[in-house]
């Protein structure tokens, strides 16, 4: 199937030519079942820039945690944590249509998700939430979108990450691991981790950054152009 990219249209599907794939597509990735939709635009139910990110949660760090996944989507990131072995997921994001995206995924991975939490909020909203309620998470994880806005919150990854990571690390649990993510191509990795020196500074935590993931390699980048290489994540180990 050849999609179109960049381009406007009154045209309601995303089919040019080939064959038409099924919906919903269901694809492999690292011995993992996700539902896709590959006429549903950019936002197909999996973003490949974060296979490798993926991987490593469910092979090294899931195991017996509580996760949380937070602008969760369609709860990539959970499902890949429970093959891992994490103990329980909670998903947040605000779009509705995460909650059926979400369970879709646990479904066909013969996953009840009844017995995962699923939760269709803003996430800023659930933060106030956790922490009234004494909540802790092992594994946090936050990919952002560079720019969203509900009603009543507006975040910019440019200049609201720290922000947002305080919120973490708030829920984050003794010894815990912030997963922190973005694929805001306006400042380079260093000012990322600029950003995260910044969040914990006033705070009476420390961190460890166990590892660092940027765009697979076959996603090309070219040295002129470095905001291509948009992608930035960090594996944060709190100290206590």
């Amino acid at each position: 199937m050849k999609k179109k990219r960049f381009e406007t249209s009154e045209e309601t599907s995303d089919f040019v030519g080939g064959i038409e794939a099924p919906a919903p597509l269901l694809v492999k990735e690292n011995g993992i079942t996700y539902a896709t939709y590959l006429n549903d635009g950019w936002m197909t139910g999996i973003f490949l820039d974060q296979r490798e990110v993926r991987k490593r949660i469910m092979d090294e760090y899931a195991l017996s945690k509580r996760v949380l996944n937070t602008f969760s989507y369609t709860g990539a990131f959970s499902i890949a944590a429970l093959y891992g072995g994490a103990a329980h997921t909670t998903s947040v994001d605000v779009a509705k249509r995460s909650l059926a995206k979400t369970a879709e995924q646990l479904q066909v991975n013969g996953m009840d998700p009844a017995e995962q939490a699923i939760v269709v909020e803003d996430v800023f909203h659930y933060f106030k939430y956790a922490k009234r309620k004494g909540l802790r998470f092992d594994l946090v994880i936050a990919d952002p979108p560079s720019f969203a806005r509900t009603k009543k919150i507006t975040f910019r990854a440019s200049k609201d990450y720290p922000e947002l990571l305080r919120d973490l690390i708030e829920i984050t649990a003794p010894n815990g691991m912030i997963v922190a993510s973005t694929n805001y191509a306006g400042f380079s990795f260093q000012k990322f981790k600029e950003q995260v020196e910044e969040a914990f500074r006033g705070t009476k935590r420390s961190y460890q950054i166990r590892e660092t993931f940027q765009l697979p390699v076959d996603f090309a980048t070219i040295e002129s152009f470095p905001e291509g290489n948009y992608l930035k994540v960090l594996f944060l180990e709190l100290d206590v």
